[in-house]
Protein backbone atom coordinates (compact mmCIF):
# COMPACT_ATOMS: atom_id res chain seq x y z
CA UNK A 1 0.00 0.00 0.00
CA UNK A 2 1.08 3.57 -1.18
CA UNK A 3 2.28 6.25 1.79
CA UNK A 4 -0.68 8.52 1.73
CA UNK A 5 1.53 11.59 0.22
CA UNK A 6 2.08 9.18 -2.77
CA UNK A 7 -1.19 8.47 -3.11
CA UNK A 8 -2.35 12.42 -2.72
CA UNK A 9 0.75 13.12 -5.22
CA UNK A 10 -0.44 10.36 -8.41
CA UNK A 11 -4.25 11.95 -7.49
CA UNK A 12 -3.11 15.09 -8.28
CA UNK A 13 -1.31 14.42 -11.53
CA UNK A 14 -3.78 12.68 -13.11
CA UNK A 15 -6.07 15.17 -12.11
CA UNK A 16 -4.07 17.65 -14.13
CA UNK A 17 -3.52 15.59 -17.18
CA UNK A 18 -6.87 15.22 -17.40
CA UNK A 19 -7.52 19.05 -17.61
CA UNK A 20 -4.43 20.01 -19.49
CA UNK A 21 -5.02 17.12 -22.09
CA UNK A 22 -8.14 18.57 -24.15
CA UNK A 23 -6.91 22.60 -23.89
CA UNK A 24 -3.31 21.40 -25.24
CA UNK A 25 -5.54 19.81 -27.84
CA UNK A 26 -7.43 22.71 -29.31
CA UNK A 27 -4.00 25.24 -28.75
CA UNK A 28 -2.79 26.01 -32.60
CA UNK A 29 0.49 24.47 -34.06
CA UNK A 30 3.34 26.97 -34.56
CA UNK A 31 3.63 26.99 -38.60
CA UNK A 32 7.32 25.93 -39.38
CA UNK A 33 8.72 27.47 -42.77
CA UNK A 34 8.11 25.12 -45.52
CA UNK A 35 11.85 25.15 -46.27
CA UNK A 36 13.04 24.69 -42.61
CA UNK A 37 11.18 21.19 -42.11
CA UNK A 38 13.42 18.96 -41.25
CA UNK A 39 16.53 21.08 -40.62
CA UNK A 40 18.59 20.71 -37.79
CA UNK A 41 19.18 23.85 -35.93
CA UNK A 42 22.73 22.26 -35.81
CA UNK A 43 23.16 21.24 -38.90
CA UNK A 44 21.33 24.11 -41.56
CA UNK A 45 21.15 21.94 -44.59
CA UNK A 46 22.09 23.76 -47.83
CA UNK A 47 19.46 25.02 -49.55
CA UNK A 48 19.78 23.05 -52.49
CA UNK A 49 19.82 19.19 -51.07
CA UNK A 50 22.70 17.14 -50.81
CA UNK A 51 26.19 16.99 -51.87
CA UNK A 52 27.33 14.97 -54.85
CA UNK A 53 29.87 12.47 -54.23
CA UNK A 54 31.54 12.36 -57.80
CA UNK A 55 32.95 15.61 -57.63
CA UNK A 56 32.76 16.55 -53.92
CA UNK A 57 30.42 19.32 -55.12
CA UNK A 58 26.42 20.21 -53.47
CA UNK A 59 24.73 18.90 -55.97
CA UNK A 60 23.49 22.73 -56.93
CA UNK A 61 20.68 23.52 -58.84
CA UNK A 62 19.61 26.26 -60.65
CA UNK A 63 18.25 29.68 -58.65
CA UNK A 64 14.98 30.12 -59.57
CA UNK A 65 13.57 34.03 -59.55
CA UNK A 66 11.33 32.77 -57.23
CA UNK A 67 13.64 32.14 -54.93
CA UNK A 68 16.28 34.74 -55.74
CA UNK A 69 12.77 37.10 -55.10
CA UNK A 70 12.87 35.84 -51.82
CA UNK A 71 16.24 36.88 -51.14
CA UNK A 72 17.34 40.54 -49.74
CA UNK A 73 20.35 41.28 -51.99
CA UNK A 74 20.81 44.60 -51.05
CA UNK A 75 21.58 45.07 -47.69
CA UNK A 76 23.51 48.44 -46.41
CA UNK A 77 23.48 49.49 -50.19
CA UNK A 78 21.78 53.27 -48.85
CA UNK A 79 24.91 54.20 -47.39
CA UNK A 80 27.19 53.32 -50.25
CA UNK A 81 28.84 54.64 -53.30
CA UNK A 82 27.06 54.32 -56.83
CA UNK A 83 30.69 52.03 -57.16
CA UNK A 84 30.99 50.53 -54.35
CA UNK A 85 26.55 49.06 -54.43
CA UNK A 86 27.76 47.99 -58.31
CA UNK A 87 30.59 46.05 -57.15
CA UNK A 88 28.30 44.03 -54.40
CA UNK A 89 25.66 43.11 -56.94
CA UNK A 90 28.63 41.98 -58.97
CA UNK A 91 29.06 39.41 -56.27
CA UNK A 92 26.25 38.40 -55.83
CA UNK A 93 25.53 37.60 -59.67
CA UNK A 94 28.71 36.24 -60.12
CA UNK A 95 28.32 33.86 -56.57
CA UNK A 96 24.80 32.53 -58.90
CA UNK A 97 26.54 31.56 -61.89
CA UNK A 98 28.77 30.32 -60.18
CA UNK A 99 26.74 28.24 -58.24
CA UNK A 100 25.03 26.68 -61.53
CA UNK A 101 28.90 25.27 -62.52
CA UNK A 102 29.17 23.66 -58.97
CA UNK A 103 26.12 20.74 -61.10
CA UNK A 104 28.02 20.82 -64.17
CA UNK A 105 30.74 18.31 -63.28
CA UNK A 106 33.25 21.02 -64.74
CA UNK A 107 34.19 21.60 -61.20
CA UNK A 108 36.22 19.77 -58.16
CA UNK A 109 37.13 20.65 -54.84
CA UNK A 110 41.00 20.24 -54.98
CA UNK A 111 41.66 19.14 -51.21
CA UNK A 112 45.72 20.35 -51.87
CA UNK A 113 47.07 22.83 -53.72
CA UNK A 114 49.30 20.75 -56.10
CA UNK A 115 46.44 18.86 -56.87
CA UNK A 116 44.97 21.77 -58.42
CA UNK A 117 44.30 22.66 -61.48
CA UNK A 118 42.48 25.50 -63.62
CA UNK A 119 41.76 25.79 -67.33
CA UNK A 120 45.45 25.47 -69.21
CA UNK A 121 44.20 27.14 -72.22
CA UNK A 122 44.03 30.83 -70.07
CA UNK A 123 46.11 29.55 -66.95
CA UNK A 124 49.51 28.06 -66.49
CA UNK A 125 51.10 26.24 -63.20
CA UNK A 126 54.13 28.75 -62.01
CA UNK A 127 56.44 28.41 -58.91
CA UNK A 128 57.07 30.95 -56.14
CA UNK A 129 59.14 30.85 -52.97
CA UNK A 130 58.55 27.36 -53.80
CA UNK A 131 55.00 27.25 -53.94
CA UNK A 132 52.66 26.48 -56.85
CA UNK A 133 50.53 29.54 -58.07
CA UNK A 134 48.28 29.63 -61.19
CA UNK A 135 48.82 32.42 -63.33
CA UNK A 136 46.77 34.21 -66.21
CA UNK A 137 49.13 33.37 -69.32
CA UNK A 138 50.62 36.25 -71.59
CA UNK A 139 48.53 38.19 -73.84
CA UNK A 140 45.00 36.57 -72.11
CA UNK A 141 42.20 38.49 -72.12
CA UNK A 142 40.86 38.45 -68.19
CA UNK A 143 37.35 38.91 -68.77
CA UNK A 144 37.38 36.00 -71.33
CA UNK A 145 39.48 34.18 -68.52
CA UNK A 146 37.19 34.75 -65.47
CA UNK A 147 34.27 34.43 -67.16
CA UNK A 148 35.23 30.91 -68.26
CA UNK A 149 36.22 29.95 -64.24
CA UNK A 150 32.50 31.27 -63.76
CA UNK A 151 30.54 29.79 -66.19
CA UNK A 152 29.04 26.49 -66.65
CA UNK A 153 29.82 26.31 -70.18
CA UNK A 154 33.63 27.26 -69.07
CA UNK A 155 36.92 25.05 -68.60
CA UNK A 156 37.61 22.37 -66.18
CA UNK A 157 38.64 23.34 -62.77
CA UNK A 158 39.72 22.14 -59.43
CA UNK A 159 40.43 24.37 -56.45
CA UNK A 160 39.94 25.19 -52.85
CA UNK A 161 37.21 27.23 -51.65
CA UNK A 162 39.61 30.48 -50.83
CA UNK A 163 40.40 30.52 -54.26
CA UNK A 164 37.21 30.08 -55.38
CA UNK A 165 36.03 33.14 -53.42
CA UNK A 166 39.16 35.03 -53.93
CA UNK A 167 38.88 34.46 -58.34
CA UNK A 168 34.60 35.63 -57.22
CA UNK A 169 35.41 38.55 -55.85
CA UNK A 170 38.23 39.33 -58.30
CA UNK A 171 36.10 39.07 -61.38
CA UNK A 172 33.43 41.43 -59.59
CA UNK A 173 35.68 44.07 -59.41
CA UNK A 174 36.27 43.38 -62.82
CA UNK A 175 32.98 43.96 -63.93
CA UNK A 176 32.36 47.62 -61.82
CA UNK A 177 35.82 49.00 -62.92
CA UNK A 178 36.21 47.64 -66.38
CA UNK A 179 38.91 45.69 -68.19
CA UNK A 180 41.40 48.51 -68.82
CA UNK A 181 41.31 49.81 -65.35
CA UNK A 182 41.70 46.40 -63.63
CA UNK A 183 44.53 45.52 -65.87
CA UNK A 184 45.95 48.89 -65.39
CA UNK A 185 46.03 47.95 -61.65
CA UNK A 186 46.77 43.99 -62.15
CA UNK A 187 48.41 43.87 -65.20
CA UNK A 188 49.22 40.04 -64.59
CA UNK A 189 47.58 37.69 -62.29
CA UNK A 190 48.76 35.12 -59.91
CA UNK A 191 46.90 32.76 -57.87
CA UNK A 192 47.18 30.71 -55.00
CA UNK A 193 43.99 30.29 -52.07
CA UNK A 194 43.83 33.88 -50.66
CA UNK A 195 47.22 34.97 -52.20
CA UNK A 196 47.38 37.05 -55.18
CA UNK A 197 50.51 38.45 -56.57
CA UNK A 198 50.52 41.35 -59.84
CA UNK A 199 53.54 43.11 -61.35
CA UNK A 200 53.78 46.62 -60.22
CA UNK A 201 54.89 49.55 -61.98
CA UNK A 202 58.95 48.68 -61.52
CA UNK A 203 58.49 45.12 -62.89
CA UNK A 204 58.70 43.71 -59.44
CA UNK A 205 56.18 41.29 -58.17
CA UNK A 206 54.10 42.28 -55.65
CA UNK A 207 51.12 41.12 -53.18
CA UNK A 208 47.87 42.59 -54.07
CA UNK A 209 45.12 42.70 -51.25
CA UNK A 210 41.55 41.54 -53.08
CA UNK A 211 40.10 42.58 -49.45
CA UNK A 212 41.76 45.52 -47.86
CA UNK A 213 39.41 45.68 -44.34
CA UNK A 214 39.72 42.35 -42.01
CA UNK A 215 38.51 42.30 -38.56
CA UNK A 216 37.67 39.31 -35.93
CA UNK A 217 39.27 36.25 -36.38
CA UNK A 218 38.22 32.75 -37.42
CA UNK A 219 37.83 30.99 -34.05
CA UNK A 220 35.95 33.38 -32.28
CA UNK A 221 31.64 32.43 -33.19
CA UNK A 222 30.24 35.39 -34.92
CA UNK A 223 26.84 36.65 -35.91
CA UNK A 224 25.50 37.87 -39.26
CA UNK A 225 24.90 41.37 -37.31
CA UNK A 226 26.53 44.62 -39.23
CA UNK A 227 27.14 42.04 -42.90
CA UNK A 228 26.63 43.75 -46.19
CA UNK A 229 26.08 41.91 -49.25
CA UNK A 230 29.14 40.83 -50.73
CA UNK A 231 31.20 40.53 -47.21
CA UNK A 232 33.71 38.00 -47.20
CA UNK A 233 32.86 35.81 -44.04
CA UNK A 234 34.21 32.23 -42.60
CA UNK A 235 32.61 29.39 -40.87
CA UNK A 236 35.15 27.45 -38.63
CA UNK A 237 34.51 23.46 -38.76
CA UNK A 238 34.70 20.56 -36.02
CA UNK A 239 37.79 21.19 -34.09
CA UNK A 240 38.59 18.10 -35.29
CA UNK A 241 39.19 19.03 -39.03
CA UNK A 242 42.34 21.54 -37.15
CA UNK A 243 44.74 21.74 -39.47
CA UNK A 244 43.33 20.03 -42.68
CA UNK A 245 41.95 21.42 -45.54
CA UNK A 246 38.40 20.89 -44.36
CA UNK A 247 39.35 22.74 -41.19
CA UNK A 248 37.31 26.32 -42.23
CA UNK A 249 35.15 27.39 -45.46
CA UNK A 250 35.66 30.74 -46.71
CA UNK A 251 32.28 31.90 -47.80
CA UNK A 252 30.18 35.29 -49.50
CA UNK A 253 27.31 37.11 -47.72
CA UNK A 254 24.67 37.48 -50.01
CA UNK A 255 21.80 38.38 -47.92
CA UNK A 256 18.67 37.80 -45.55
CA UNK A 257 15.91 35.06 -46.90
CA UNK A 258 11.90 36.36 -46.41
CA UNK A 259 12.18 34.70 -43.08
CA UNK A 260 15.63 37.36 -42.29
CA UNK A 261 17.35 34.67 -42.02
CA UNK A 262 21.42 35.20 -43.23
CA UNK A 263 22.31 33.43 -46.62
CA UNK A 264 25.47 32.70 -47.45
CA UNK A 265 27.38 30.91 -50.33
CA UNK A 266 30.19 28.51 -50.00
CA UNK A 267 32.83 26.74 -53.01
CA UNK A 268 31.86 23.24 -50.39
CA UNK A 269 27.80 23.83 -49.40
CA UNK A 270 26.51 25.78 -52.05
CA UNK A 271 23.62 28.76 -51.12
CA UNK A 272 22.90 28.08 -47.57
CA UNK A 273 21.36 29.95 -44.47
CA UNK A 274 21.47 30.12 -40.67
CA UNK A 275 24.87 30.74 -38.73
CA UNK A 276 25.26 27.02 -38.51
CA UNK A 277 25.42 24.63 -41.07
CA UNK A 278 26.72 20.63 -41.09
CA UNK A 279 29.99 21.58 -40.95
CA UNK A 280 30.37 24.29 -38.40
CA UNK A 281 29.90 27.51 -36.78
CA UNK A 282 29.97 31.44 -38.64
CA UNK A 283 33.10 33.01 -36.81
CA UNK A 284 33.55 36.84 -36.17
CA UNK A 285 36.18 36.83 -39.20
CA UNK A 286 34.91 39.04 -41.93
CA UNK A 287 36.37 41.29 -44.84
CA UNK A 288 35.32 43.90 -47.07
CA UNK A 289 36.83 45.81 -50.34
CA UNK A 290 37.65 49.68 -49.17
CA UNK A 291 35.90 51.90 -51.17
CA UNK A 292 38.05 54.27 -51.28
CA UNK A 293 40.71 52.00 -52.85
CA UNK A 294 37.97 50.87 -55.93
CA UNK A 295 36.98 54.56 -56.60
CA UNK A 296 41.18 54.42 -57.23
CA UNK A 297 40.75 51.59 -59.30
CA UNK A 298 37.92 53.30 -61.65
CA UNK A 299 39.68 56.47 -61.78
CA UNK A 300 43.17 54.60 -63.51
Amino acid sequence: MLPKHYATLITLVVTLTAFCTPALAQMPQAQVPYDMQGMSPFGMQGMYGMQDSSSGMPSAQALSSQTLAGIDTNKGFDSMSPEEAAYRRAVVDNCVTFHKKMSSGRLQFGRHMESQYFNTKYWEPVYHQGSQFWKLKDGVDKADAMHDFISSSGGKYKIDCAAAINLILLKSKLDTVGERNFDRRLPTLMIRGWKTYTTSKDGELEEYKTLEKWSGNEYSPGSAEGLRTGDYVYFKNHPMTEGTPEQGENAIYIGTDSWGRPVFFGLNIGMFRGTFNQYGFLSSERGSIDPESLRKMMDG
